[in-house]
Parts: structure tokens; C-alpha cells; sequence
């Protein structure tokens, strides 16, 4: 198949790192597309990741000349007619080779899609299966140009493997990112800080929440690109701490957690810092890797909610679920009235009707079940 494909070695090679580093890029595949487009003599080359639905916008990677208007006619009419679909299993096939092609030629689809785009001769693969495919593959050539042969099918052949392979990495890279973001999420909904340091205790990530209490300089600060407590004695202890989680991955069992509290200037309470080893994968090593967490929690910062939520979870009015945010924020009811412009006896009817919605009797239950339920998480 190599023969005959008259790629040489540096030619192949060059592909099999585009299907790779794809994965990567901005918009998957791109450069790998281009490549193919000029290799094949090809006016079109797509890579269909998700097909059209109802529900969904389809997804898809194209090189060649974009026609946004006849793209968007199929994905909304061409498609549930177009008989150039569930092809055989992770195999280059030319169109030929299934329909007819004086019954291809006179087809709505090829005589209203395709052969306004300039499309002729019609060559793909679906990858992962007939059924419910990973991927879709396909290759084009114009009106006046020659059919592809077998050393276009043969070339596409050899990166079929390789490209299957790239897409499940990619969604599996996917789905690590949607967890991420969940986790990274709440974090910042909690108002809890996150650092992730490397092994030299250098600062590689921050989330929005580490950010603000860096930025405010009281207790804990950024200094070239590691942390520096106010305190030297505090100071030395939160080094003492790092130090001692970094080099937690050489144990066996679960990794170092320590923790100790942050003085910062009168008048603000303490800062709680929490200090990990960050899990070390079995084949992961670099100068640059995650090596321990730090994270912070601002005893002073709330809890944010939304009103919408409150709804939702409790049927409470936009004015109940106003006082709702301002108990969660640690002011009294006299205090929630006064900042809203109420009187205290509107605000004590809001509370009382907050209870019956809720199913809890005193202020002290309703904070506690709304930060120990899903309100902090959403």
C-alpha cells in the first residue's frame, strides 16, 4: 500500500503529524485538510465530527471554497436525502462503487448541492463504524477533472487508522475538559482559590477566585511567580508545606495534605490554606508538571447564588429570593431591610414565607440547607 501510494517517508510522515497535532488546533484538522487538499488535486476536502440533528448544529471541517448558503441547505434538507451515507466501516470509498452513477448524476442532491459547490467525482470513508460512525471522511474533485484512482484512495487509505485514532483521543480529551470545567466551576462558585505549582514551587495556574485574593496583597501574595505569606514565621511554614507536598509523590499511598491558617491586616479574618500533592499519572513526568495544589478560602467572601436558581429549587418570588442572597451574605434581616429599602416587617413576611417554601423554621436551619445543597454549586 506505501508503494503505491508514492508518498515518500518525510511525505508520509509529515501527515501522520498533522493528524496528530491536529488535535490541538483551535479548529481540529485544519492543516491536515489543507495538506490533503493540494495532495489529492482535491477542490474540497470535509471531515463531518458530528452530523446534522435537530437538536444540534453539525460540525464540520472543511478546506476548499466556503458557500456558507448551499453548506447550510444541506445540513437543514440535503442530508436525510443524500444516498453517499453509511459507507462501509473505515474504508475509502469511491461513489461509483455505490449508486449508479448515470442514477448519481441525475440525483436532487448532485444536481441541486453538488454540482452548484463545482462537485464531481466524490470519494470518503466513515470511521468507527456504519452505524453510528465517529467521523465522516470525504474528498472531492471538480467539474472537467479526472476520476480519483488508486493512488488517491491508497494515500487516504494509510491515515484512516491514524485519523479514528486522533478523533477518540480528541473526544476523550473532551470529555477531561467538560470535568474540568465542572469542578473549576464550583470552585470559583464556592469562592475557593486554587494555585497549582510545579516542582519548583513555581505558580503554573490560578483560578479567577486565587486571583482576586493574590491581587489584594493581605496575607498572601504573588511574588516572581511563587506565593509569599505576609509573615516571615507564616511564611516559612507555607514554603515548609509546599516543599513537603511536592515531594509527596515519591511515597507510596495517597499524597501529602497539610494545612495552616494566614494572618492578614486588622479588621479581615484569616485566610485557610490547604496544601496538596497534585496526583502524579503513572507515565507523567516534566520539568513543568503539576506537583502540589494550594488552595485558599477567603473566610470573609460569599457564596454566590442566583435568583433564577432559588426559583427553580424553592418557587421563591424574585423579592424572596433577594433577601434569600443577602441572609446568605451574613447580614441580619434588619440589616438584608435596611440595604434593600424595605421596611422590617416586609422583610419578615418575605422570611416567614421563605420558611414555608423551604420547610425550615429558623434562620439558622435555612442557611444551612442552602449551603449544604446544590444553591452553592449551581
Amino acid at each position: 500500500m506505501f508503494e503505491s501510494s508514492g508518498l515518500s517517508v518525510p511525505e508520509f510522515d509529515s501527515l501522520i503529524r498533522l493528524i496528530y497535532e491536529g488535535i490541538e488546533e483551535p479548529v481540529p484538522w485544519t492543516r491536515l485538510l489543507e495538506s490533503l487538499l493540494r495532495r489529492l488535486g482535491a477542490n474540497y476536502v470535509s471531515l463531518i465530527l458530528r452530523p446534522p440533528d435537530p437538536d444540534l448544529p453539525w460540525r464540520v471541517v472543511f478546506a476548499g471554497e466556503a458557500q456558507p448558503a448551499i453548506a447550510a441547505s444541506y445540513e437543514t434538507f440535503f442530508y436525510a436525502m443524500d444516498p453517499f451515507v453509511n459507507l462501509p466501516a473505515d474504508r475509502m470509498t469511491m461513489v461509483d462503487e455505490m449508486i449508479n452513477e448515470a442514477d448519481w448524476l441525475k440525483s436532487a442532491i448532485y444536481q441541486e448541492f453538488l454540482k452548484p459547490l463545482n462537485i464531481r467525482y466524490y470519494m470518503g470513508a466513515d470511521l468507527g463504524g456504519s452505524e453510528d460512525p465517529i467521523c465522516r471522511l470525504r474528498v472531492s474533485r471538480p467539474l472537467g477533472s479526472t476520476p480519483f484512482g488508486e493512488r488517491e484512495r491508497t494515500i487516504c487509505s494509510l491515515l484512516l487508522a491514524h485519523l479514528k485514532c486522533a478523533v477518540g483521543l480528541r473526544s476523550r480529551q473532551d470529555v477531561v475538559e467538560a470535568e474540568r470545567s465542572v469542578y473549576a466551576g464550583t470552585l470559583e462558585r464556592l469562592s475557593i482559590g486554587a494555585v497549582i505549582l510545579d516542582k519548583k514551587g513555581r505558580v503554573l495556574k490560578t483560578n479567577h477566585a486565587a486571583d482576586e485574593i493574590l491581587a489584594d496583597k493581605n496575607g498572601v501574595s504573588l511574588v516572581h511567580g511563587t506565593l509569599q505569606a505576609s509573615y516571615g514565621s507564616e511564611n516559612r511554614e507555607l514554603h515548609r508545606l509546599i516543599n513537603q507536598a511536592i515531594a509527596g509523590h515519591r511515597n507510596s499511598g495517597p499524597g501529602v495534605v497539610s494545612a495552616m491558617s494566614i494572618t492578614r491586616s486588622s479588621g479581615h479574618g484569616n485566610l485557610g490554606i490547604l496544601v496538596r500533592t497534585a496526583p502524579l499519572a503513572e507515565w507523567s513526568e516534566s520539568a513543568t508538571r503539576p506537583a502540589a495544589v494550594v488552595v485558599i478560602r477567603d473566610s470573609e467572601s460569599r457564596v454566590q447564588a442566583s435568583q433564577s436558581l432559588m426559583k427553580r429549587l424553592y418557587g421563591l418570588t424574585p423579592a424572596e429570593s433577594t433577601l434569600t442572597l443577602k441572609l446568605l451574605d451574613g447580614l441580619t434581616v434588619d440589616e438584608a431591610a435596611e440595604e434593600l429599602s424595605i421596611s422590617r416587617n416586609t422583610a419578615r413576611c418575605q422570611l416567614r414565607a421563605i420558611f414555608a417554601k423551604t420547610g425550615v423554621t429558623r434562620q439558622t436551619e435555612l442557611l444551612r440547607m442552602l449551603l449544604s445543597g446544590v444553591i452553592p454549586l449551581g
